[in-house]
């Protein structure tokens, strides 16, 4: 069975969602919070990237960031993006919630240097050499998983090479009809991230403004030292 698609296609889910007007109450200031929790890391792999990663990129310091998605449009329109340099509504109060000016976009633009079309639900799909970063992030990626072995298995495999002191931040949407979709629970992360051997520093469950998606969990966690 294969995962559920995504709410709308590369084009306009990029401009309805990371377009001009930033989306309060539907938890991405909340995932920006959690993400500037992260100290500056050198090496950033965003698992089921789509287009967005620029706009978590704003609250990070990471020298490289390697996209990953199924969907070689969404890492074409991500591409593009980077090289043009110049933030959109939604990017440019990110920026300001997170303190940052212009030039930390830019820089983080900069920081774009792979980007790899792969299925990351799917197992032997993804180079490990793509899961040794320093920060592993996915933003809705998990939530696709089909039922709880499957989160389980994919977010065990997707983290089984983070590093010592490697970070691992996500977040997933819970969608009004949730078919075909895993039901998370506390118990389902915090078994997934026992099983990864990681160590859960937050995780929560959100409210959102939006209809299609009324609930976000959204987690970071760390690789302890044995």
């Amino acid at each position: 069975m294969s995962a559920p698609r995504t709410v709308l296609d590369a084009v306009p889910y990029w401009d309805t969602y990371y377009g001009n007007t930033f989306r309060f109450g539907q938890a991405t200031e909340h995932i920006l919070d959690l993400l500037s929790q992260v100290p500056p890391v050198p090496t950033w792999t965003d698992l089921g990237a789509g287009s967005e990663s620029l706009l978590w990129a704003t609250a990070l310091d990471t020298r490289d960031l390697t996209a990953v998605d199924t969907d070689p449009d969404r890492l074409a329109t991500l591409a593009v993006f980077a090289r043009t340099s110049r933030p959109r509504g939604v990017h440019q109060v990110a920026l300001a919630l997170c303190g940052r000016g212009p030039e930390h976009f830019t820089d983080r633009c900069r920081s774009l240097t792979a980007t790899l079309v792969a299925d990351c639900l799917s197992p032997g799909r993804l180079p490990t050499w793509a899961l040794r970063a320093d920060l592993l992030t996915q933003f809705g990626l998990l939530g696709l998983c089909r039922d709880p072995l499957h989160f389980t298995d994919t977010f065990v495999r997707l983290h089984a090479h983070l590093p010592e002191n490697g970070w691992a931040v996500g977040a997933n949407w819970v969608a009004a009809d949730s078919t075909g979709r895993v039901h998370l629970t506390h118990q389902t992360y915090r078994h997934a991230a026992r099983r990864a051997g990681l160590h859960l520093l937050h995780l929560d469950r959100i409210p959102s403004t939006d209809p299609q998606f009324p609930l976000v969990w959204t987690y970071l966690a760390r690789r302890m030292p044995r």
